[in-house]
């Protein structure tokens, strides 16, 4: 008999065991999964106008600008693109302008769009978006890359 109560003793520790090795249903896994956002990695240099347009609308942070001999970085500054036109934020005051698109060459063996954002004797052409991460090079002489983050 007491051998009897100890195999069923083992037996409903085996089925409760193994009752916490069940799958789970699918409902309890998308409820503990993160939700996963699509992350954009695309080039912006080689679309068509209304692409880039649709890609850079928004609100960005500008964080830093950098080329081979220096790197700038850059506090409270936002750039607010929509369509045709931005406006520059910077410590509370907005200067809106015209990116006035035209298509050029870049400088590094291609054309693609160009925009006056940062200066107008200095346009600059749209490199990728990345994450929140977009990279627009400014075609001066100074060569530089600019880092925005989108807000």
């Amino acid at each position: 008999m007491k051998q009897t109560a100890a195999c069923i003793i083992g037996i409903m520790g085996m089925a409760i065991a193994l009752q916490g090795c069940q799958p789970r249903s699918s409902q309890a896994k998308q409820e503990e999964e993160p939700i996963k956002r699509e992350v954009i990695r695309e080039t912006l240099y080689d679309k068509s106008l209304p692409e880039i347009k649709k890609a850079i609308n928004g609100r960005w942070e500008l964080i830093s600008g950098q080329n081979a001999r220096e790197t700038g970085e850059f506090e409270n500054t936002f750039i607010t693109f929509k369509e045709d036109t931005y406006i520059w934020s910077e410590n509370g005051t907005d200067e809106p302008g015209d990116l006035n698109w035209r298509k050029g060459p870049t400088g590094a063996g291609y054309d693609s769009y160009l925009m006056d954002v940062f200066y107008a004797e200095r346009p600059a052409y749209l490199i990728a978006i990345s994450g929140d991460s977009l990279y627009i090079q400014d075609i001066s002489d100074t060569g530089y890359k600019y880092l925005l983050i989108r807000k």
